[in-house]
């Protein structure tokens, strides 16, 4: 059910032409998210936090008031230079790494991890291993990261958009990648010790959504190579049945899955 290392990294440099439009149209957290799960949590404000697979920073960003200092980590040097603009333009202190956690040579510990929409394109093994040097131990939590669009009686458009997407989508079917935290953890030293959610009614536009759609690795701009302006326009076509006064309506789903070492 795991990606083959080999996928994983063809499929990560498709993340290159992806960089411009995930920071603006990936469905965000909204900033009851990173309160809520702060005061779970119980976060004194002095965390060491390290976000794997960081991207254009938004949960190490969101996350900054409320621990001591942020590390991102990323594989794409676009996706580093689009956090550090993030970062000064947040006004947050972010400290940036290009590289890969399977290969991470820092020795020092956190006392939070995150990772967001990224432990299924990691190599479990050399991961876990990873983590359980780098997680400090008993109170040291790492947190599984997602934010999505659910479909629900007022938001009739999620199925026909998601099936354009997936029409067109490139690689392995969505639900080959989108493994759940605890299956990721199975048979580890880290166990489930807690869920968060937070749900956030918001508006969008068909322009939002089609910079959604080309900010996913397997829709990317690379993706869909020579087709975009088709994609767009099919795209533009499944939504506008249901625009009002220029907006969709949407119902965004923030989720953190709380993992520590097993006592």
């Amino acid at each position: 059910m795991f990606l083959a290392p080999s996928a994983k990294l063809e499929r990560m440099g498709r993340f290159a032409s992806t960089v411009e439009f995930y920071a603006r149209y990936r469905e965000p957290y909204p900033r009851r998210f990173f309160q809520k799960v702060a005061e779970q949590i119980t976060f004194h404000g002095d965390e060491t936090l390290l976000d794997i697979g960081c991207g254009p920073g938004l949960l190490a960003i969101g996350f900054a008031p409320f621990v001591g200092s942020c590390t991102g980590l990323d594989p794409e040097p676009g996706m580093i230079t689009a956090a550090k603009a993030a970062a000064a333009e947040a006004g947050v202190a972010l400290s940036l790494i290009h590289g890969r956690i399977e290969e991470f040579p820092i020795t020092q510990t956190y006392d939070v991890v995150t990772i967001g929409r990224a432990h299924h394109w990691l190599e479990r093994t050399p991961t876990l291993a990873v983590l359980e040097r780098i997680l400090a131990p008993d109170s040291g939590r790492i947190l599984i990261c997602r934010a999505s669009s659910v479909e629900t009686p007022e938001t009739p458009w999620v199925k026909p958009y998601r099936k354009v997407r997936s029409a067109w989508a490139s690689g392995p079917a969505e639900k080959h990648y989108r493994i759940h935290p605890s299956e990721w953890f199975a048979d580890s030293c880290f166990s489930a010790v807690g869920e968060t959610s937070v749900t956030e009614r918001r508006q969008v536009t068909i322009a939002d959504l089609i910079g959604r759609a080309l900010s996913r690795s397997n829709t990317s701009p690379e993706a869909v190579a020579g087709g975009q302006e088709q994609f767009e326009a099919e795209i533009a076509a499944a939504l506008e049945p249901f625009v009002q006064d220029g907006v969709l309506v949407e119902q965004i789903v923030a989720r953190a899955s709380t993992f520590g070492r097993l006592p």
